[in-house]
Protein backbone atom coordinates (compact mmCIF):
# COMPACT_ATOMS: atom_id res chain seq x y z
CA UNK A 1 0.00 0.00 0.00
CA UNK A 2 1.20 3.46 -0.81
CA UNK A 3 1.25 6.41 1.58
CA UNK A 4 -1.71 7.74 -0.39
CA UNK A 5 -3.65 4.54 0.34
CA UNK A 6 -2.85 4.73 4.06
CA UNK A 7 -4.03 8.34 4.13
CA UNK A 8 -7.17 7.59 2.12
CA UNK A 9 -8.22 4.74 4.42
CA UNK A 10 -7.45 6.76 7.54
CA UNK A 11 -9.39 9.81 6.32
CA UNK A 12 -12.37 7.69 5.26
CA UNK A 13 -12.29 5.92 8.61
CA UNK A 14 -12.10 9.20 10.53
CA UNK A 15 -14.96 10.72 8.51
CA UNK A 16 -17.21 7.71 8.99
CA UNK A 17 -16.43 7.48 12.69
CA UNK A 18 -16.85 11.23 13.25
CA UNK A 19 -20.38 11.07 11.84
CA UNK A 20 -21.32 8.20 14.16
CA UNK A 21 -19.81 9.03 17.55
CA UNK A 22 -21.91 10.75 20.17
CA UNK A 23 -25.66 11.25 20.10
CA UNK A 24 -26.97 11.54 16.54
CA UNK A 25 -30.29 11.87 14.73
CA UNK A 26 -29.32 10.16 11.46
CA UNK A 27 -31.60 10.40 8.46
CA UNK A 28 -31.61 7.98 5.54
CA UNK A 29 -28.86 9.85 3.73
CA UNK A 30 -26.58 9.82 6.78
CA UNK A 31 -27.20 6.10 7.30
CA UNK A 32 -26.47 5.11 3.70
CA UNK A 33 -23.57 7.50 2.99
CA UNK A 34 -20.87 5.26 4.56
CA UNK A 35 -22.16 2.29 2.55
CA UNK A 36 -21.99 4.31 -0.66
CA UNK A 37 -18.50 5.68 0.11
CA UNK A 38 -17.05 2.24 0.80
CA UNK A 39 -18.84 0.72 -2.20
CA UNK A 40 -17.48 3.41 -4.55
CA UNK A 41 -13.94 3.18 -3.20
CA UNK A 42 -14.17 -0.62 -3.03
CA UNK A 43 -15.42 -0.96 -6.61
CA UNK A 44 -11.83 -0.58 -7.78
CA UNK A 45 -10.86 -3.65 -5.74
CA UNK A 46 -14.00 -5.69 -6.28
CA UNK A 47 -14.53 -5.14 -10.02
CA UNK A 48 -12.42 -8.18 -10.91
CA UNK A 49 -12.84 -10.18 -7.71
CA UNK A 50 -9.96 -12.66 -7.67
CA UNK A 51 -10.98 -16.30 -7.66
CA UNK A 52 -9.58 -19.70 -6.87
CA UNK A 53 -10.23 -21.83 -3.81
CA UNK A 54 -7.72 -20.10 -1.54
CA UNK A 55 -8.70 -16.69 -2.85
CA UNK A 56 -12.33 -17.37 -2.10
CA UNK A 57 -11.42 -18.58 1.38
CA UNK A 58 -9.47 -15.39 2.04
CA UNK A 59 -12.33 -13.27 0.71
CA UNK A 60 -14.73 -15.32 2.86
CA UNK A 61 -12.49 -14.62 5.85
CA UNK A 62 -12.82 -10.91 5.05
CA UNK A 63 -16.61 -11.25 5.00
CA UNK A 64 -16.53 -13.19 8.29
CA UNK A 65 -14.28 -10.61 9.93
CA UNK A 66 -16.57 -7.84 8.71
CA UNK A 67 -19.55 -9.69 10.14
CA UNK A 68 -17.84 -10.06 13.52
CA UNK A 69 -16.67 -6.44 13.65
CA UNK A 70 -20.10 -5.30 12.48
CA UNK A 71 -21.89 -7.32 15.16
CA UNK A 72 -19.49 -5.99 17.80
CA UNK A 73 -20.28 -2.44 16.64
CA UNK A 74 -24.02 -3.18 16.74
CA UNK A 75 -23.78 -4.35 20.33
CA UNK A 76 -22.01 -1.12 21.28
CA UNK A 77 -24.35 1.40 19.64
CA UNK A 78 -27.59 2.33 21.32
CA UNK A 79 -30.59 2.93 19.12
CA UNK A 80 -33.80 4.55 20.32
CA UNK A 81 -36.72 6.75 19.39
CA UNK A 82 -36.56 10.43 20.34
CA UNK A 83 -39.58 10.91 22.65
CA UNK A 84 -40.04 14.52 21.47
CA UNK A 85 -40.21 14.10 17.71
CA UNK A 86 -40.14 10.33 17.12
CA UNK A 87 -36.93 10.45 15.07
CA UNK A 88 -34.21 7.84 15.19
CA UNK A 89 -31.46 8.47 17.75
CA UNK A 90 -28.13 6.64 17.88
CA UNK A 91 -25.66 6.89 20.73
CA UNK A 92 -22.11 5.62 20.20
CA UNK A 93 -19.27 6.09 22.66
CA UNK A 94 -15.63 5.13 22.96
CA UNK A 95 -16.19 1.35 23.16
CA UNK A 96 -17.87 1.62 19.75
CA UNK A 97 -14.93 3.67 18.47
CA UNK A 98 -12.48 1.05 19.75
CA UNK A 99 -14.13 -1.61 17.55
CA UNK A 100 -13.69 0.63 14.51
CA UNK A 101 -10.11 1.50 15.47
CA UNK A 102 -9.33 -2.19 15.90
CA UNK A 103 -10.78 -2.97 12.46
CA UNK A 104 -8.65 -0.22 10.91
CA UNK A 105 -5.56 -1.40 12.82
CA UNK A 106 -6.05 -4.95 11.51
CA UNK A 107 -6.34 -3.66 7.94
CA UNK A 108 -3.43 -1.24 8.05
CA UNK A 109 -1.33 -3.55 10.23
CA UNK A 110 -1.63 -6.36 7.70
CA UNK A 111 -0.83 -4.01 4.82
CA UNK A 112 2.20 -2.56 6.60
CA UNK A 113 3.36 -5.93 7.89
CA UNK A 114 3.09 -7.61 4.51
CA UNK A 115 5.40 -4.96 3.11
CA UNK A 116 7.84 -4.51 6.00
CA UNK A 117 7.71 -7.48 8.40
CA UNK A 118 6.40 -10.66 6.81
CA UNK A 119 6.46 -9.92 3.09
CA UNK A 120 8.53 -12.99 2.24
CA UNK A 121 6.08 -15.28 4.05
CA UNK A 122 3.07 -13.70 2.32
CA UNK A 123 4.81 -13.98 -1.06
CA UNK A 124 5.63 -17.65 -0.42
CA UNK A 125 2.07 -18.43 0.72
CA UNK A 126 0.65 -16.57 -2.28
CA UNK A 127 2.89 -18.43 -4.73
CA UNK A 128 2.18 -21.86 -3.21
CA UNK A 129 -1.58 -21.30 -3.20
CA UNK A 130 -1.88 -19.24 -6.40
CA UNK A 131 -3.25 -16.19 -4.58
CA UNK A 132 -3.22 -12.90 -6.43
CA UNK A 133 -2.11 -9.84 -4.43
CA UNK A 134 -5.50 -8.31 -5.31
CA UNK A 135 -7.15 -11.01 -3.22
CA UNK A 136 -5.86 -9.49 0.02
CA UNK A 137 -7.15 -6.04 -0.91
CA UNK A 138 -10.52 -7.52 -1.90
CA UNK A 139 -10.75 -9.40 1.41
CA UNK A 140 -10.23 -6.22 3.40
CA UNK A 141 -12.63 -4.20 1.25
CA UNK A 142 -15.23 -6.91 1.80
CA UNK A 143 -14.49 -6.79 5.54
CA UNK A 144 -15.15 -3.06 5.73
CA UNK A 145 -18.18 -3.19 3.44
CA UNK A 146 -19.81 -6.01 5.42
CA UNK A 147 -19.01 -4.27 8.72
CA UNK A 148 -20.73 -1.10 7.53
CA UNK A 149 -23.67 -2.99 5.99
CA UNK A 150 -24.26 -4.95 9.21
CA UNK A 151 -24.08 -1.81 11.31
CA UNK A 152 -26.39 0.16 8.99
CA UNK A 153 -28.97 -2.62 8.65
CA UNK A 154 -29.01 -3.19 12.41
CA UNK A 155 -29.49 0.51 13.16
CA UNK A 156 -32.39 0.71 10.69
CA UNK A 157 -34.03 -2.47 12.00
CA UNK A 158 -33.54 -1.54 15.65
CA UNK A 159 -34.74 1.99 14.97
CA UNK A 160 -37.97 0.81 13.39
CA UNK A 161 -38.40 -1.75 16.20
CA UNK A 162 -38.15 1.13 18.69
CA UNK A 163 -40.85 3.00 16.77
CA UNK A 164 -38.47 5.65 15.42
CA UNK A 165 -38.99 7.39 12.11
CA UNK A 166 -36.21 7.72 9.54
CA UNK A 167 -36.34 10.55 7.01
CA UNK A 168 -35.64 9.02 3.61
CA UNK A 169 -36.84 12.13 1.71
CA UNK A 170 -33.35 13.66 1.36
CA UNK A 171 -32.00 10.70 -0.60
CA UNK A 172 -31.11 11.63 -4.18
CA UNK A 173 -33.21 9.54 -6.53
CA UNK A 174 -31.93 8.96 -10.04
Amino acid sequence: MSTRDYLLYTVLFAAILATQLGTRHPDGKRLLLPVVIVAVVGFKYLAGLPGGATGWLLEGAGVAAGLLFGLAAVVLIRVRRDPEDGRLVTVAGWPYAVVWILALAVRLGFAFGSTHWFGRQIAGFSARHHVSPDTYAAAFVLMVLVMILVRTAAVIIRGYAAGASIDWARLPVA
